[in-house]
């Protein structure tokens, strides 16, 4: 799981870096929940040690992060990462473990722990299995995660840039605010509000104290 994670990281750099926009998920992405979910449990069957059922907990990962992600093929790349998803979590089913070939365990120098456990003659379609040594650092992945990290890959970069045009950047905001009519209308009088109230009526001021002798 962790290429599928790098490279939906580096999908999402690279559309940051030529788009522009802000970091986030577009509107339209349906299932996040189960999304979260299905992510949660397969890293924590992979990576957590000591966690019993680690198989199960890993197939109901995958059927959850899988299933999130059909919702969502309206977005490239999603059909391709959950295909992936699937080849392995199928060797995960139909064996209890993820096999892992000796050949490839003895050319990064890995053990067979946790959710691994090395390939024997009884093991079933083992080379939807850990079967690819990669060339950087100790890791051995499937087939099916080299297929989901392309998928990935694809969908970090379409949800960045789908992220991108649903706001306005620093400078197509400029852009708009510059294109504004901020044009005032000098024509029109302004409105005079007249507060006196001519209803009441005039009071004659009181007579001086003079007048009495007039």
């Amino acid at each position: 799981m962790f290429l599928v994670l790098a490279a939906a990281l580096a999908g999402a750099g690279l559309a940051l870096l030529l788009r522009g926009g802000t970091l986030g998920l577009p509107s339209d992405l349906r299932a996040q929940p189960v999304l979260a979910l299905g992510l949660a449990a397969i890293v924590l069957a992979e990576w957590v040690p000591g966690i019993p059922g680690k198989p199960g907990i890993y197939i109901v990962g995958t059927a959850l992060l899988a299933g999130g992600l059909l919702q969502n093929l309206h977005f490239s790349g999603a059909f391709v990462t959950s295909l992936g998803l699937l080849l392995t979590g199928f060797v995960v089913l139909i064996n209890g473990y993820l096999p892992l070939r000796a050949e490839a365990a003895e050319a990064t120098n890995i053990e067979a722990t946790g959710l691994r456990q090395m390939e024997d003659e009884e093991t079933r379609l083992g080379i939807l299995g850990d079967v690819v040594p990669l060339p950087i650092g100790p890791w051995v992945v499937s087939f099916g995660d080299l297929i989901a990290a392309a998928g990935a890959f694809i969908l970090g970069r379409e949800l960045l840039a789908q992220r991108a045009e649903e706001g306005l950047d620093a400078d197509e905001f400029l852009e708009e605010f510059l294109r504004a009519d901020r044009s005032v209308d000098l024509t029109t009088p302004p409105v005079v509000i007249d507060l006196t109230d001519n209803t009441a009526e005039s009071v004659p001021p009181p007579p001086l104290e003079n007048d009495r002798y007039l």
